[in-house]
């Protein structure tokens, strides 16, 4: 198709989509990166990629392996910007919690932050990523559902930009299934009570019956209880945190559990990676002191 397309026979878009999907799926396939990440290095090779399709020579190689040959280094490139961006937050957030900037370094050290790329991709990504952090922030609120008060929420919504009334009705429906799981505990908990007592119930029985055949009827029935007894324990232990699940935020949500598991998995990774740095740091100036 590519081939096709040099010729002038297709068009571009005709082969873009396939083009498209193949060096999304590239990073996942190599790296095993999550979407997040094939989406950010999707959108900082998309400028490039009709230039690299016009820029194909066949030799008798394929189409696929010289885009892989070029896609490798292209991925180099990106964690290597990725980085640098990283670090430059990283200094300036310290550096203006220091004082140390006045207003006119201020926004000359700020306008460095970009990745370097003039195409106008840059903006789209920098609100998709402002995008996904607010979405992230909203899952891990809302895995405390029982701490979020009116004021909280009121403070939810203008950090994340979701309504009000969204995020109350969000709360509400992660409390019914707290709320149920309780119930259920509290089943559970009668349930296994009522059975200890018919246990001690037929034990005094057994001690008095004098017919032997009757006993051994109710041994039996001491062992079903035991029995039930055993599994209504093992469902209370399961049910004993009562605890919003990932699951249970998914189906409030309406979307897949992989796509909650990921988006906190990366704040839990990010707030580990920022106190190994502050920790990193105190060590440094402790050594310093020292000397």
């Amino acid at each position: 198709m590519v081939i096709s397309y040099q010729q002038g026979k297709v068009s571009y878009e005709t082969i873009s989509g396939h083009v498209c999907l193949y060096v999304y799926d590239y990073p996942r396939r190599t790296k095993h990166w999550d979407q997040d990440r094939c989406s950010d290095f999707f959108v900082f090779i998309h400028p490039r990629l009709k230039k690299l399709v016009d820029s194909f020579v066949f030799t008798g190689t394929p189409f696929e392996a010289y885009l892989n040959a070029t896609l490798k280094p292209q991925m180099i490139s990106f964690i290597r910007k990725v980085r640098d961006k990283e670090i430059k937050e990283d200094l300036f957030c310290n550096m203006c919690a220091s004082g140390s900037l006045d207003d006119g370094s201020f926004y000359r050290i700020y306008d460095t932050f970009s990745y370097e790329i003039s195409e106008p991709s840059v903006p789209y990504r920098a609100r998709i990523g402002q995008a996904r952090t607010r979405r992230r922030l909203f899952f891990l609120a809302l895995s405390h559902a029982d701490q979020l008060d009116d004021e909280a929420i009121a403070n939810l919504s203008a950090s994340t930009g979701y309504s009000i009334d969204y995020i109350s009705r969000c709360c509400m429906a992660v409390k019914e299934k707290v709320q149920s799981k309780k119930d259920s505990l509290q089943e559970f908990k009668e349930r296994k009570s009522s059975c200890y007592f018919q246990l001690l119930v037929i034990q005094k029985k057994i001690m008095d019956e004098p017919d032997p055949e009757k006993r051994i009827w109710l041994e039996e029935q001491v062992q079903r209880l035991r029995y039930r007894i055993d599994r209504l324990a093992k469902l209370i232990a399961a049910k004993a945190s009562c605890l919003v699940s990932h699951q249970d935020l998914a189906q409030v949500l309406g979307i897949s559990k992989g796509t909650l598991d990921s988006s906190l998995y990366y704040l839990k990774r990010k707030g580990n990676r920022r106190k190994i740095s502050s920790s990193s740091e105190d060590r440094l100036s402790l050594h310093s002191l020292q000397r």
